[in-house]
């Protein structure tokens, strides 16, 4: 994840009070500079489709799975991997959530755009390409699809995210509550969170240029997420700051700081950076805690 320069910290509330409402051709003109810092122009060029034709680009890249001796529709849980695209965490995850008897959708939000694996580590990872205001389009695509599929309870969806993906799962979040979807989809879908009844966030990127700041997430979808203490890729205090933010408005983010612990602690096949540590008992409680979340959130919803 991202881990940019000194110049872009400093710029950051300055960035997200220029996004809500100041004056465009200063946003415009800060965008620019940030691109020119970090070579990301995503604010400034970010490609705009129907959501017809969002739902198209994804549609071969996300995998549906259903748990075994399925007699009806499942509430279903929507996966979205970190900025280096689906890892092993992912399988783990399903494997868990499949056996409480839910249903998973796992989406490639990066094969669709012509991003392997070096461009992710380069460029998605690095904040030059695919912002998580952007990616947040994928969101209500998917959405869609699995109100389309009859063996999926459309009206129990939950969203997981990691990394990047907990940061687009906030931007989709902040945009809902202003009742609109990311501004990559043209014309905006009535309903992007249709159906959804939980988001859970797992060590989510919080800092600049995250566009959420926690003080507009719908109150209608809980919000949760786990941080590690030791995370030196996607600062725990940043996500901290914008939580108590939330809580304070008056919308309540269940979130816990787990001790001793790094940026994708709960990948089993981590990459080689000194910054990342698996803890196989960490994983396997955070799998444990994603289910109970999902238990709570659509036991009354049947």
């Amino acid at each position: 994840m991202p881990n940019p320069v000194a110049v872009l910290h400093r710029a950051d509330m300055t960035m997200k009070l220029l996004l809500r409402g100041g004056s465009a051709i200063a946003a415009l003109t800060l965008t620019a500079l940030a691109a020119s810092a970090t070579g990301n122009a995503s604010g400034v060029t970010t490609p705009t489709r129907s959501l017809d034709a969002q739902v198209e680009l994804l549609r071969d890249h996300v995998e549906t799975r259903l748990p075994p001796a399925t007699t009806g529709p499942v509430p279903t849980v929507i996966m979205l991997h970190g900025c280096g695209g689906l890892r092993q965490v992912q399988q783990a995850y399903a494997e868990d959530v499949l056996a409480a008897g839910y249903g998973v959708i796992i989406v490639d939000s990066l094969s669709p755009r012509g991003i392997n694996r070096f461009g992710a580590m380069s460029q998605v990872c690095t904040a030059l390409r695919l912002w998580g205001q952007e990616r947040a389009a994928d969101i209500p695509a998917v959405i869609a699809m699995a109100h389309d599929n009859p063996a999926i309870d459309a009206d129990r969806l939950a969203l997981v995210g990691w990394s990047h993906g907990g940061w687009t799962v906030l931007e989709a979040l902040d945009f809902a509550a202003e009742g609109r979807a990311s501004p990559a989809i043209a014309p905006q879908p009535d309903a992007p969170l249709d159906g959804v009844r939980l988001a859970v966030t797992m060590y989510p990127y919080c800092g600049f240029p995250v566009r959420a700041d926690g003080r507009a997430f719908p109150d209608h979808i809980p919000l949760r997420a786990i941080l590690a203490e030791r995370d030196m890729i996607a600062p725990h205090r940043d996500c901290e700051r914008l939580f108590d933010r939330s809580n304070a408005a008056g919308t309540s983010v269940d979130f816990e700081v787990w001790d001793g612990l790094t940026h994708a602690f709960d990948e089993p096949n981590p990459p080689p950076d000194p910054r990342i540590e698996y803890n196989a008992g960490a994983a396997q409680r955070a799998r444990a805690r994603l289910v109970s979340w999902l238990d709570e959130a659509f036991a009354d919803q049947g």
